[in-house]
């Protein structure tokens, strides 16, 4: 029997690694009986790729089975493969599994599927794969069929049983250039967010061996990866297993190896940050918004000196991390949603990524809607359109501060000097990046196309009009100087290069302007005649030197 697993990705990306259909890969491959009666292949492919024609090329593979592996931002893509899929062959096995299905099963059902799959897939596949063999019914935990409609998702309570895609060959990192690899170390959370697939249910967290842990990476050293994503929704939940394996990589993963964390910020201390120093890493927290009436809503706790303390952590210790937001909230509106964005920016974030609200289905919140009064999109991806609080313009509104921000502040690094930039300006952060996105209206309109602009300039552009056009022009040679610093500093670290970068004041003086005001820096500080050159170089301790560009 020839089964053939079907993945698609947004992008090609660190992202990119299907997890979940491996998972199912090592489950038929490693189960006694499948594995001597199917051969098991994974085709992956991304939102770019044409899905009839990739159900085309399946189709003149002849596989008995397929196995579909669909989530919220693929959904379209797999309803038109499948589609493709069984009318050219209409005798193939089709099935389906992963969150999407897990939530919306019922209603996503048609006839061109034999079965779906419901919660953690891994036993439930095999289950039904075994039944298809024997020619016996279809039936069991977490299964829906033209029979079946209603069913309750399956959880395999003992993760030790399972194999590693890593462990067992399903993943073959040699054989697939893949930029980063996917790696869950836990499954399931204690909170009930009401936006998240978890809000409903046991809040149970189950947990790999630490041996297995140790072994897979060994596996990931040997075959040099060098981004892995770690997918528990909460990493740091227990203390004691996070030190435990926080120590496994650093005594283990080379320094080259990066890991990015999801984690709970209130759950952090000085034990817990040393450690996540130890290593190569970037953290992703969520804030979802700064208001604690907001996200009481929704089931979470806030405290605003609490959780920036906790941050403060982490930039002490240099340790990179992003923050979430969320636009359109139950309650929230959008002149608190702008203050969400400047609190998060406070923290000095590396990136901030704003989502906007997904009412996804079998989560609290969207069976909460109607009541709440808010409006989304039927179908995938199911974003919010309006709120009581947050009608659709003021939702358009978020969603182009959203833009500037991902551009001018993630994209652009300015975590470092947005808030002298501001300062000089006496306005607040959001008040800057919705400045910034209606220039880049007027830039657009004019002609020009900022978006394929280099980052750095555009930033420099804008400031120095702005700054002008407030009579702020004397502030802005410090504040390009300061920004310049930062910028070079940030090129070294990406590309390991020397920049060369034009200060019209000493670097030794800039960094005043990490405590000092812009207007009181300009009093007290000397302005090189000319500026000056500098190539920005770094040694072996990480200290940061510079040298007059004629002497690089």
């Amino acid at each position: 029997m020839n089964i053939n697993l079907i993945a698609c990705a947004i992008e090609d990306s660190t992202l990119a690694f299907p997890m979940g259909a491996l998972c199912i890969k090592a489950a038929v491959m490693t189960d006694p009986i499948l594995s001597t009666q199917c051969d098991c292949e994974l085709y992956t492919y991304i939102l770019d790729d044409d899905p009839a024609r990739t159900a085309m090329d399946c189709v003149q593979r002849k596989p008995d089975i397929v196995g579909c592996s669909i989530y919220l931002w693929n959904r379209p893509w797999f309803d038109a493969f499948v589609q493709t899929l069984h009318e050219q062959s209409p005798t193939t096995v089709i099935f389906a599994g992963g969150t999407e299905v897990t939530a919306n099963g019922a209603a996503m059902w048609n006839d061109s599927y034999t079965f779906m799959v419901l919660g953690e897939g891994e036993e439930t596949v095999v289950r039904s794969l075994r039944q298809l063999l024997q020619r016996d019914s279809l039936q069991g935990p977490g299964i829906i069929t033209k029979e079946i409609r209603h069913a309750v998702p399956a959880h395999p309570e003992n993760l030790a049983a399972l194999s590693s895609p890593f462990l067992c060959g399903a993943a073959d990192l040699s054989g697939h250039p893949w930029q980063g690899v996917l790696w869950e170390m836990t499954r399931g959370c204690p909170f009930h967010c009401a936006f998240c697939f978890e809000s409903k249910g046991e809040r149970t967290v189950r947990s790999y061996p630490i041996d297995r842990i140790q072994q897979e990476l060994d596996y990931l050293v040997q075959h040099d990866v060098k981004n892995v994503f770690v997918l528990d929704p909460t990493f740091n939940m227990d203390k004691n297993r996070t030190v435990q394996i926080l120590t496994l990589l650093a005594n283990n993963a080379p320094q080259d190896m990066h890991f990015t964390f999801e984690l709970r910020a209130e759950l952090l201390d000085e034990e817990l940050a040393d450690l996540f120093a130890s290593i190569y890493c970037s953290l992703q927290i969520g804030l979802q918004s700064a208001h604690k009436e907001i996200l009481g809503r929704i089931n979470r706790r806030f405290d605003p000196e609490v959780f920036a303390t906790k941050i403060g952590l982490l930039n002490e210790r240099g340790i990179a991390f992003g923050l979430d937001l969320i636009i359109g909230l139950p309650g929230d509106t959008f002149a608190l949603f702008a203050k969400s964005v400047d609190y998060a920016i406070s923290l000095m974030p590396s990136n901030i990524d704003i989502f906007q609200l997904a009412l996804l289905p079998g989560t609290r919140i969207a069976e909460q809607a109607e009541t709440l009064g808010i409006q989304h999109q039927p179908t995938s991806p199911y974003l919010v359109t309006s709120t009581p609080t947050f009608p659709a313009d003021d939702l358009e509104k978020a969603l182009r501060l959203k833009q500037a921000c991902d551009l001018f502040y993630t994209k652009g690094q300015a975590c470092m000097w947005i808030h002298t930039a501001c300062d000089g300006l006496d306005i607040t952060p959001s008040n800057l990046l919705t400045v910034f996105g209606s220039w880049l209206d007027f830039q657009r309109k004019s002609g020009c196309n900022p978006d394929e602009a280099d980052i750095y300039m555009l930033q420099e552009e804008f400031l120095r009009v702005v700054y002008r056009k407030t009579g702020k022009q004397d502030l802005y040679p410090a504040l390009r100087s300061y920004m310049e610093l930062h910028q070079g500093i940030c090129f070294l670290h990406d590309t390991c290069e020397s920049p060369i970068v034009h200060l019209d004041y000493n670097p030794d003086d800039l960094a005043a302007l990490d405590t000092m005001s812009l207007e009181k820096f300009v009093s007290k500080k000397k302005r090189l005649r000319g500026g000056v050159d500098l190539t920005i170089y770094q040694d072996d301790a990480g200290e940061l030197f510079f040298l007059p560009a004629d002497e690089g």
